[in-house]
C-alpha cells in the first residue's frame, strides 16, 4: 500500500508544472509489449532542465531542448540507449529506435521502441538508469503493460535493474 501511495504522490508531482516539483527527482516510463508488431513501445517522460542538463553534461556544453533539432533527436536516442536497456536473456542488449520527443509543460516524452522478434515473452529484463547519474535520489518508475496486466516497478540509483516475469 505504501508503494502505491508513493506512486500516486509521483504521478501528481510529474502532472503539476509547479517550480516545488523539481525537489523530488522523478520519470515515469510506460512499456507496452505489442505483439503484433514484436515490440515494447516505451514513453519516458522526464522534467525538461533535468534532461537538458543530463545531455549538457554528456556532451560538456549547454543544451537546450528542441524536438525538431537533429542534433537533440541524436543526442536523446544516445542517451536512451545509454540509460535505458532491455534483455529478454540477460547480457543480451535489445536494440532499440528512437522515435521521437514532445515537450509538454515543463516535462518532455521520449518514446522509443524495441524490437522483441517475439509473440510472447517469459521474462524481460529492464535496467533504468535514466537521470541516475545527476541525482542520487532520483526514481525512476515503470509500469510495465503485458498482456492487459500492468506490472510496476521503481528503479533508483543504487537498483536499476530489475527482471520481470510473466
Amino acid at each position: 500500500m505504501q508503494f502505491k501511495s508513493l506512486f500516486v504522490a509521483i504521478l501528481c508531482l510529474l502532472g503539476s508544472s509547479t517550480a516545488f516539483a523539481h525537489d523530488y527527482h522523478a520519470s515515469i516510463t510506460d512499456v507496452k509489449f505489442n505483439p503484433r508488431t514484436q515490440s515494447l513501445q516505451v514513453a519516458i517522460k522526464v522534467f525538461t532542465d533535468d534532461l537538458e542538463s543530463a545531455l549538457s553534461k554528456k556532451s560538456k556544453s549547454k543544451v537546450n531542448y528542441d524536438a525538431t533539432s537533429e542534433s537533440i533527436k541524436q543526442q536523446l536516442g544516445s542517451y536512451m540507449a545509454a540509460n535505458l536497456r532491455f534483455e529478454l536473456t540477460r547480457g543480451e542488449v535489445l536494440k532499440q529506435r528512437f522515435i521521437g520527443s514532445e515537450e509538454e509543460a515543463d516535462a518532455v516524452w521520449i518514446y522509443v521502441e524495441v524490437p522483441v522478434k517475439q509473440t510472447s515473452l517469459s521474462q524481460l529484463y529492464i535496467e533504468h538508469g535514466v537521470l541516475t547519474e545527476l541525482f542520487d535520489d532520483q526514481m525512476n518508475i515503470v509500469n510495465l503493460d503485458y498482456k492487459g496486466k500492468t506490472h510496476s516497478s521503481l528503479f533508483q540509483k543504487d537498483e536499476k535493474a530489475k527482471k520481470f516475469t510473466f
